[in-house]
């Protein structure tokens, strides 16, 4: 009984008391835990200087000399109270153990303001958000889509009074419609599941509106050819869409064809290739035979048919080079030049020249047809044969089939237009009467970016589209070259193609109206396709502002925010373009 008394006394040291043999266990326990976490988190100390360090050395940017000098002294604080904190931990294990306690809270204070001084200026320079401007710039767009709004609804006004006939106004399901997929569209940008699928979601209301189109064909017995031409199209464009989002594989024989697509063929079927050959020169003799009939069948003289005759010999040598790919041809060094430089840069002169024509007509103003509507289509097939050859041929032997099916949808959309006529006893708005065939068209225009092989990402530019026609690098033309295969088939094409929808619609008005009740129902259909722009970027600006701190905010969301705003501007351009062009 003493001798236990005895050992129970010996090891006692907290204040006399009896246990204190368990208590300095514990407390040894205690001290191994804390100075392996103390470690640890040296370990994770190190590390972030030495990152710091690296950054600075490799970065263009990097940090300011003040701030590193700052996270060094604190780095070597840090350090020289590790020095102490270790010696503490080692005589932590005797009786005298609490005496390093203020040791460790001063350490983890040191580890603490070290690692927070790092955290704000790294967050100062690679996360830096100006709210303020963000707000303005959003409230400006803002801004925008009221003064959109209101001028619209001014020139529905100004039509009203050129129409002859009163009533009610009406307001169709079918605008409506229009109305729920602009929004639809736009507020699906908020996820990122959604900016992913954007193509599949477009070509998704664009089926919805086109089988509404074909309900109200069937139910009139009118247009029906157009309804169902328009609806067969649409799966075609999601199939596009399918095969333009996936990732370019190197290792694809379906790439010869068509670059931006991606599918698995067996090495020794060239089946596909073939039939994806005839197809594109199928597609190109197709456009060539509807320049030609557009000759034949409107009062296209002058200079516009000259425009127009130069589109059909541009698709000749398309096939040409298109023909040099083949085996038909040996791989000498006068093909391959004639190939790839000469034909491409015969074809860019080719433009240039139709465009300048173009412009010499406006100056001249003596290329007049019969009546406005009449003069506006010419104008408008000249203006896009003049840019079609150029983006065709950079886009590749798939440019053929989407231009072929964009002039077909295109035309269902107008002729589909005809196919409504007002009623004697209401009156239904411009603006209305015109919402959803500029919906449809922009919708289109959408399917058409991702079909081409297009997708809101940096790596989704074709890069090798910016050296058709030419080795060297020139930072002026490719740029422009890489920005008209970008944005030829989704932006420029659909902007200079927007008065068809007018045009072909002819109101039985007097003749003194005609022309004020054209050019009103003219801008307005280009206001309404810049209200549509400016509504999603509106919401895509919302999403970037909300996601800010997402993972994926500079993989995903900056680049679809940066595409939708050269979007907007190049749209916003080409709207003023083709103003001063059909307005002149």
């Amino acid at each position: 009984m003493n001798g236990s008394y005895s050992r129970v006394r010996g090891c006692s040291w907290f204040h006399g008391h009896g246990y204190g043999c368990g208590i300095r266990a514990g407390l040894n326990k205690h001290t191994d835990s804390l100075s392996k976490a103390l470690k640890e988190r040296n370990s994770n100390y190190n590390e972030v200087k030495r990152y710091i360090d690296v950054y600075s050395a490799s970065s263009v940017i990097g940090f300011s000399d003040k701030d590193l000098l700052h996270v060094s002294n604190l780095y070597a604080q840090a350090h020289d109270i590790w020095l102490h904190t270790k010696e503490a931990l080692l005589k932590c294990k005797s009786e005298h153990c609490f005496t390093s306690l203020p040791q460790l809270k001063k350490q983890v204070e040191a580890y603490s303001n070290f690692l927070s001084s790092v955290a704000a200026l790294a967050r100062s320079k690679w996360t830096e958000f100006n709210l303020k401007m963000m707000g303005t710039g959003f409230c400006i767009l803002v801004l925008s889509l009221f003064v959109h709004i209101f001028t619209i609804k001014k020139l529905d006004k100004l039509c009203s009074f050129c129409l002859p006939h009163g009533g009610k106004f009406v307001i169709s399901f079918e605008a409506i419609f229009a109305y729920a997929a602009v929004l639809i569209r736009a507020f699906s940008f908020l996820s990122n599941s959604f900016i992913l699928e954007e193509g599949k979601v477009a070509s998704f209301l664009l089926a919805t509106a086109g089988m509404l189109q074909l309900r109200h064909a069937i139910v009139k017995k009118k247009m029906l050819v157009e309804g169902f031409l328009f609806v067969l199209v649409v799966p075609l464009l999601r199939f596009g869409i399918e095969l333009g989002q996936s990732k370019q594989a190197v290792n694809s024989l379906f790439l010869k064809s068509f670059p931006s697509w991606t599918i698995g063929i067996d090495e020794a079927t060239n089946l596909w290739i073939y039939v994806a050959d005839i197809l594109s020169f199928l597609a190109l003799t197709i456009l060539a035979y509807i320049l030609y009939k557009s000759i034949s069948y409107s009062s296209c003289q002058g200079i516009f048919k000259y425009v127009v005759v130069g589109s059909i010999f541009a698709s000749f040598l398309i096939a040409l080079a298109w023909a040099f790919d083949g085996d038909l041809f040996s791989p000498s060094t006068m093909v391959v030049d004639i190939k790839a430089y000469w034909i491409p840069r015969i074809i860019y002169v080719i433009g240039l020249l139709q465009l300048l024509l173009l412009a010499i007509s406006q100056l001249c103003g003596k290329e007049k047809t019969s009546g406005w509507e009449e003069d506006t289509i010419v104008k408008a097939t000249a203006m896009l044969s003049a840019w079609s050859s150029t983006i065709i041929i950079l886009s590749g032997k798939q440019g053929p089939l989407f231009a072929l099916a964009a002039v077909i949808q295109g035309w269902c959309i107008v002729r589909l237009i005809l196919s409504k006529p007002r009623a004697k006893d209401d009156c239904t708005e411009s603006s209305i009467s015109y919402s959803s065939p500029v919906t449809k068209w922009s919708l289109l225009a959408v399917c058409l970016f991702f079909c081409t092989g297009h997708w809101c990402a940096f790596d989704g530019l074709r890069y090798a589209a910016a050296f058709v026609g030419f080795e060297e690098f020139n930072l002026f033309r490719q740029a422009v070259l890489l920005t008209i295969d970008t944005f030829g088939f989704s932006h420029i094409l659909p902007v200079m193609g927007l008065p068809l929808l007018v045009a072909f619609r002819r109101p039985e008005v007097q003749a003194e109206k005609r022309k004020q009740l054209f050019f009103f129902q003219l801008c307005q259909v280009y206001l309404i396709y810049g209200l549509i722009m400016a509504t999603t970027m509106t919401l895509t600006i919302i999403c970037v502002t909300i996601q800010r701190r997402h993972l994926m905010v500079w993989g995903l969301f900056a680049p679809k925010f940066v595409f939708d705003a050269v979007g907007l501007l190049l749209t916003d351009f080409f709207i003023c373009f083709a103003s001063l062009y059909y307005f002149a």
